[in-house]
């Protein structure tokens, strides 16, 4: 505590100290679970801890501080330390909600500090540290919270009225990463159903209020994105292909999550999830094949996704332009032979969904009943295109 206190400008102090404070929050690996809870409650009675999780501002803190003193990247430890803390935090709260709001003063004081600043005179600069060092603390507190219980605190705490908050920072500073990246990953975390803590109560609107936030978000990100026209080759990661890769793993995540039931937003004439698939598409389009296996992070949530996209949702894929059909089959057959597994891996069962889709529609085909015929409109489609473009399925 001494360290985070009074040694905030040296970053090698307090990184070894947030790390070693993380590595207490997890516990011992080589203690049972039981003991690893008793040491865990030892820990959170001790003066210090107590100190840390009642008074985490950057008044004791100054590492928290947003003042021009620091550089953007210093606020990257904020993250670790607030996991550590919600951990910490986390061993006696249950169901107390009062107390996770009183942990959460700090956030909500600055969260309505930044809404003022929206509404009246707008100090940008202030502004936007604020909302950068929110949203690393808000990622390493969703990240702790792994049980349904604790992670709805949090939900109930954010939505709707700081969402909104993080979208109008996403719309005012898409230009500049060192805001837009925090803001990305953090909405990808709270797309994480990481130990079914999304799983909410059949009477929940939860899940798909989420899945909206995260569609409006990789929306308008994406438009936003798509405007800055053509990049050099030193820009094109940092300003652009980094945050797609970002909106990907999040799109992947609410995709496969089983947390949402995609069905309803066709059924009640909510466009969220078309927009946010096509904003895929967008996006993707304005991506090259080259640069698609040549950044990792980019190749590695691409392709997962659109291995998510051909196993549960090949109506979408059918009603795809020839242009984008031959993009994407293109690029699968050009990551199956990549070194990366997770790439050549997702290439190979996205591939096999295609082709069994095909299959079956054949074999519905054959059968030329009238039902069969009106089933399978969207496997014709497939079918057609790959009757035109027979090379695409030759080359794989």
């Amino acid at each position: 505590v001494t360290n985070l206190k009074y040694r905030g400008r040296c970053e090698p102090v307090i990184s070894r100290t947030l790390q070693f404070l993380n590595d207490l929050s997890v516990g011992y690996p080589f203690y049972c679970i039981w003991h690893n809870i008793f040491l865990l409650k030892k820990l959170v009675k001790i003066e210090a801890v107590k100190f840390m999780l009642q008074n985490h501002t950057s008044k004791h803190f100054p590492f928290l501080g947003v003042s021009n003193n620091y550089s953007l990247s210093d606020l990257r430890c904020r993250t670790v330390f607030y996991t550590a803390l919600t951990r910490l935090l986390m061993v006696d709260l249950g169901e107390d909600e009062d107390e996770f709001e009183n942990f959460m003063l700090p956030l909500t004081v600055s969260f309505e500090s930044v809404t003022q600043i929206f509404n009246s005179s707008f100090e940008q600069e202030e502004a936007k540290r604020m909302l950068i060092g929110l949203a690393r603390d808000l990622r390493g507190i969703a990240f702790a919270l792994n049980t349904k219980t604790s992670y709805t605190m949090l939900f109930d705490w954010i939505y709707p009225a700081y969402f909104s908050v993080l979208q109008r920072a996403i719309e005012l500073w898409y230009r500049e990463p060192a805001c837009t990246t925090p803001i990305l990953k953090l909405m990808a975390e709270f797309m994480q159903n990481r130990s079914q803590r999304l799983n909410f109560d059949v009477s929940s609107p939860n899940g798909i209020l989420l899945f909206r936030e995260a569609s409006k978000m990789i929306c308008m990100y994406g438009n936003q994105i798509l405007s800055l026209g053509t990049l050099s080759k030193d820009q094109v990661y940092p300003l652009k292909l980094k945050g797609i890769s970002i909106c990907y793993s999040a799109l992947k995540s609410a995709l496969c999550g089983n947390y949402v039931s995609f069905g309803v937003f066709k059924l009640y004439g909510d466009n969220h999830f078309d927009n946010v698939l096509q904003a895929f598409v967008k996006m993707l389009l304005s991506v090259s094949h080259s640069d698609l296996l040549q950044y990792r992070k980019l190749s590695q949530s691409y392709y997962p996704l659109l291995e998510c996209l051909t196993q549960d949702h090949m109506s979408f894929i059918t009603t795809l332009e020839p242009r984008v059909l031959i993009y994407i089959l293109t690029s699968i057959s050009e990551g199956l032979t990549a070194v990366d597994t997770i790439v050549s891996s997702s290439c190979c069962a996205s591939l096999d969904y295609i082709v069994t889709y095909l299959f079956k529609h054949l074999a519905k085909e054959s059968k030329k009943t009238l039902r069969c015929r009106e089933i399978s409109q969207d496997g014709q489609r497939l079918l057609h295109f790959m009757q035109q473009n027979p090379e695409v399925l030759q080359q794989v």
